[in-house]
């Protein structure tokens, strides 16, 4: 059975009837889905580290990380990210973070250059992790 993961005090979007149209994740079995993550601060919206790549690719991993954490899970556990950047010439500053919070096996990734879905953002990572049995 899959599992809605939404950390304590993080906004959840509803649409007009009051549904939810996001999940932060979801666990489903030993497997949770991160949605894609921008650099946003989960309890105000605010986004955080404008025009700084390294401030935004922190406040990424850290949100990732805290959606982990709420389905039992690391980010040891991480198998693959979706890595979207606005900017493919911040590649190297954002690796330079990315590979901080992935001190042992590196996971899979993906990485392509598009524009997101405001012009503030710089990155946006969607992750996908195997809790051990």
């Amino acid at each position: 059975m899959n599992q809605a993961i939404n950390p304590a005090g993080w906004l959840i979007g509803q649409t007009a009837t009051g549904l939810n149209h996001l999940n932060w994740g979801i666990k489903s079995g030993n497997h949770v889905y991160v949605a894609g993550m921008l650099s946003n601060d989960p309890t105000t919206g605010a986004i955080v580290g404008e025009g700084d790549i390294a401030l935004q690719t922190r406040r990424v991993l850290d949100n990732i990380k805290v959606v982990l954490e709420s389905a039992g899970a690391t980010m040891d556990d991480v198998v693959m990210n979706q890595i979207f950047l606005k900017d493919l010439d911040d590649y190297h500053a954002f690796n330079d973070i990315y590979v901080t919070y992935f001190p042992g096996l590196l996971p899979a990734r993906f990485c392509v250059s598009l524009d997101l879905v405001r012009s503030e953002y710089l990155v946006e990572i969607a992750a996908t992790a195997v809790i051990p049995s």
